[in-house]
């Protein structure tokens, strides 16, 4: 796709980066389900640049344009919408010193990218996989981050889990025996989990309150476990000693499990409702016990947008899954190329806010364009083409559809309000008029400003309509209120409001002389 390519060097150079000289597509493998063909394509366009933040410099290793993969419905279905649509990645150095600042550099990255006008916009055409670590931790990635309003909460919530699972691994001294049948014992039970299942045992010793220890926000390390089982194996949920009795489960219930698994007084157990996948689940648990005892395991981990944890979806692969694609021939990068993209490269974010503020207007204003691309492009063209207050060019771009409307036809709205041939009030009822389809030559005249002894005449004539109001204490707002109704669009608020304090200070001179 070559505007995907342009596109993504594009973003390269505006990072600061290094175009590579030949265009290698490569092999990923994919073994998830989400790449029909088993592998995605991708391939390294820049290297070695960086971008700048509060908190100094972050290096940005690489870009790469790649084929997007399939989105996940549930465990085993996949939507095809989204696969193969060209997704540019973007790879930073580990110079990101603290929560607060994988949210800044975030969003300065995803910004940049947008300010191009070349990506897909909304929920989910962004998407953060951010890698965790702490002294003694491990590198976790956080796959797929879609709201940047929770990124410091997944990475606090992560360097949270990371200490706590290290805490364990100070305490853990346990071991898990073998599996018993322990079906008998739930025959009549109150437990929706386990009724008319086979129910299996396992007694973990020296156990008792490791599974209901805290790990990230709520979640226990029972419930780290119970993700581990569910992903492998597919079994949805354990019970285990720290949560019972509950879920209709017996105190007398708890006691007899305790006496078949001959429990002391300091081991745990765990129950699973399962049949042939016995086997696998007890390998699966005593895997994670074992990984404890060690610390904290490399893995990928799902984002949950609601709360920022995560849920274990996979172990972090290695670098040894790509191969060379052979059915696609390399591309070798122009000089040519490169230099046109330069000559044409759009402003940085920083630079355009820069741009904004010396065009006089101020920070609520200038991030408020900053967030809307076709707004912003608009303000730029109308302030290239008439000298209309940039304040008021602005507000009235923000506070209105203008991006719904011809950009010839802004341009004649904003150089007749500069030239006194319209008001500013008059702008939302034309834009809507506009939208509506309505001829554009009626729809000026019809909001042709009154010259003075038209206002005068109309002001006038609203003062005799609504005498009786003449005696009201608040006769100014009242009559203020009739004179909008019928010239809001036609004369400017202000002189409305002059000309009428003028021909009632007329009415009260006379009826002082009377």
């Amino acid at each position: 796709d070559k505007h995907a390519f342009r596109a993504a060097l594009e973003i390269a150079l505006l990072l600061n980066m290094r175009p590579v000289d030949e265009f290698h597509i490569m092999r990923k493998l994919i073994i998830d389900g989400s790449a029909v063909s088993g592998f995605q394509r991708t391939g390294l366009l820049a290297r070695n640049g960086y971008i700048k933040t509060s908190m100094g410099d972050v290096r940005i290793s690489t870009l790469s344009l790649e084929e997007d993969s399939a989105r996940r419905i549930d465990d085993n279905t996949f939507s095809l919408d989204r696969m193969g649509i060209p997704l540019i990645e973007v790879v930073t150095e580990p110079d990101i010193v603290n929560p607060q600042h994988a949210r800044e550099v975030a969003e300065k990255i995803g910004t940049l990218a947008k300010f191009t006008g070349k990506l897909i916009r909304g929920i989910g055409t962004i998407r953060q996989d951010v890698n965790v670590s702490i002294p003694d931790g491990a590198r976790v990635e956080i796959k797929g981050v879609q709201d940047l309003r929770l990124m410091d909460t997944f990475v606090e919530l992560e360097v949270e889990r990371q200490e706590k699972l290290l805490e364990i691994k100070k305490m853990i001294n346990v071991k898990l025996s073998a599996y018993s049948d322990l079906s008998e014992i739930f025959r009549n039970t109150k437990c929706s989990f386990l009724n008319n299942q086979t129910v299996y045992g396992m007694k973990l010793s020296k156990g008792k309150g490791l599974l209901g220890f805290k790990v990230q926000n709520n979640k226990t390390f029972g419930k780290e476990i119970a993700d581990y089982v569910k992903v492998i194996t597919g079994i949805k949920g354990i019970l285990h000693t720290d949560e019972l009795p509950a879920y209709g489960i017996t105190e007398e219930e708890v006691i007899m499990v305790r006496k078949s698994l001959n429990c002391s007084d300091t081991d745990g157990f765990i129950l699973v409702a399962c049949d042939d996948e016995i086997k696998k689940v007890h390998e699966v648990i005593n895997k994670r016990l074992v990984q404890a005892v060690k610390g904290v395991p490399e893995e990928v981990r799902a984002p949950n947008h609601a709360d920022g944890t995560t849920n274990y979806l996979r172990p972090l692969p290695g670098g040894t899954r790509m191969y060379p694609e052979t059915d696609v021939p390399i591309i070798r990068l122009k000089s040519g190329l490169i230099s046109e993209i330069i000559s044409n490269l759009s402003k940085t974010p920083d630079e355009k806010y820069d741009w904004l503020k010396n065009t006089g207007l101020n920070d609520e204003l200038s991030s408020q364009l900053m967030r809307n691309n076709k707004k912003l492009a608009l303000y730029e063209l109308i302030t290239d083409k008439t000298n209309a207050d940039n304040k008021l060019t602005a507000s009235l771009i923000l506070e209105n559809p203008a991006e719904k409307v011809k950009p010839e036809h802004l341009i004649l709205i904003f150089s007749k309000i500069e030239n006194n041939e319209l008001v500013k009030e008059a702008v939302p009822e034309i834009i809507q008029s506009l939208i509506k389809k309505h001829d554009f030559s009626k729809i000026l005249k019809k909001y042709a400003p009154l010259n003075t002894k038209e206002l005068n005449s109309k002001v006038q004539r609203v003062i005799a309509k609504n005498r009786k109001l003449l005696n009201h204490p608040n006769k100014f707002g009242l009559l203020m209120n009739e004179l909008m109704k019928s010239l809001r669009g036609r004369a400017d608020a202000g002189l409305i409001s002059k000309v009428l304090k003028k021909e009632l200070m007329k009415h009260e001179r006379a009826a002082g002389n009377r």
